[in-house]
Formats: C-alpha cells, sequence, structure tokens
C-alpha cells in the first residue's frame, strides 16, 4: 500500500494505491475518486456498541466506509470535507494516538478506532466532551485539519499550552490538563482564549492553525440579520 498527499495545502487530497485484495478504512463520504474495480462497503467498526458509541459520544459518522481493491490493484482519491491540511501518523512502532472529534478521515492497516472517556473534569471543558477518539493498532491513521497542520515535540518535563480549538491529535504517551488561559476567569475569558490544555512532555502534539468555532464566529459577522 502506497500513498501521496496532492495539492497539499487547504486543497489537500489522497492518492492511495492498493494491491489486490487491500483495503483502507475511511469516513463515510470521503471518497472523491477509485478503480471501477474497487468496492466500496460499509461497516460498524468494532461492532454496533463501538459505533453507537463513536457516533453518539465521539460526534463521527455511524459508519466507516471500506475500500478494497478487488482481484487486481486499485488506486482510491480521498479528501475531507473541510479545507485544510491532511498528514499521516504512523503507528507501525506501537504507541497510541488520541483525536479530537472530526479529525479521523481514514486509517490504512490494521487500526482499531474507539472512543475513550476523558477525566470528567477535563471532558467537561475541553470542547471535545467527555469523550475523545482513541487509535490503536498497526499501520497509519490519516487527519484532516481545519488550516494547516503543524506538529510539537515536547520534550521529557516540558509543558506546553494549546488553545482548544487548535488542537488535531496527541499521541498516547503525553499526559495533559484543561485549564483556565489566564489567572482568573474574567482574565481568560476577556482574553478570547478561555481554556486550554497543558500537555506534559514527553510526546508530540499535532495543532491546527485555524480554529473553526473561531471562524465560524467570525464569518456570522457578515451574515445578513433576518427581520423575522
Amino acid at each position: 500500500m502506497r500513498y501521496e498527499i496532492v495539492h497539499p495545502g487547504s486543497n489537500s487530497m489522497v492518492v492511495i494505491k492498493l494491491a489486490a485484495g487491500e483495503q483502507i478504512k475511511a469516513n463515510a463520504g470521503a471518497m472523491v475518486a477509485k478503480d471501477a474495480h474497487v468496492t466500496i462497503d460499509a461497516k460498524m467498526d468494532g461492532g454496533v456498541g463501538k459505533a453507537l458509541k463513536r457516533s453518539i459520544f465521539g460526534g463521527e459518522q455511524l459508519f466507516f466506509e471500506v475500500l478494497t481493491a478487488t482481484g487486481a490493484p486499485g488506486e482510491v482519491m480521498i479528501a475531507p470535507p473541510n479545507p485544510g491540511e491532511i498528514t499521516f501518523l504512523d503507528m507501525n512502532n506501537g504507541g497510541d494516538f488520541y483525536l479530537q472529534g472530526g479529525a479521523f478521515l481514514a486509517a490504512l492497516g490494521d487500526i482499531q478506532v474507539d472512543t475513550k472517556m476523558q477525566k470528567l473534569s477535563q471532558g467537561l471543558f475541553s470542547g471535545d466532551g467527555l469523550f475523545v477518539l482513541h487509535c490503536t493498532g498497526r499501520g497509519q491513521i490519516c487527519v484532516s485539519a481545519f488550516g494547516g497542520i503543524y506538529e510539537i515535540s515536547i520534550p521529557p518535563g516540558r509543558d506546553y499550552v494549546v488553545d482548544n480549538g487548535h488542537l488535531v491529535a496527541w499521541s498516547g504517551d503525553c499526559s495533559y490538563t484543561i485549564e483556565k488561559a489566564a489567572k482568573g476567569w474574567i482574565k481568560s475569558m476577556t482574553s478570547g482564549e478561555g481554556l486550554v490544555c497543558r500537555f506534559k512532555g514527553p510526546g508530540k502534539v499535532w495543532i491546527q492553525t485555524r480554529n473553526p468555532h473561531e471562524f465560524a464566529e467570525w464569518l456570522s459577522r457578515f451574515m445578513p440579520v433576518s427581520s423575522d
């Protein structure tokens, strides 16, 4: 299985070359184009219980799209619905990853995508609710973002603070807490930051250069106001 990210940047798309019999698991609706002999199937990965948990608590779609090269090698193209960059997280050397809702695009290899409950105090304020996506297994995870993606390596013993709305993914060896951006609630809210995630190394964090919630708020300023 080989892949290439084409039109990198805000118009990113992934072209995946499958050997005969190989398959990928992608978000429903992610397929852009494919060879005619590449079949599409819908699957509740992990069974009904896990699929419902991902959908209800993780904010993901109920079904995954499974694309399989049947009888011969095939090509598949996938892309996210939002404008932004795409990157791959390598899981071939072990470890696990956590993703914010909406970041998962596809899994190449034997990857299990489940939800994991955060601590109550974290989940209530993290912007992702009580559950985040948890990826385990061997292979690679394809994630998408709103804007560009930037990787931050955090050395052992060092803390790094990330605005919740800019968070895409983080490695499982990172511990984190949710806290106020400034010393007091008033300063935190008036600064425009509110709550942030404090990660403790060692580990890696992936951030997006744009905040979709802030963008929606900015866009609303230019929307006509209904007179009804």
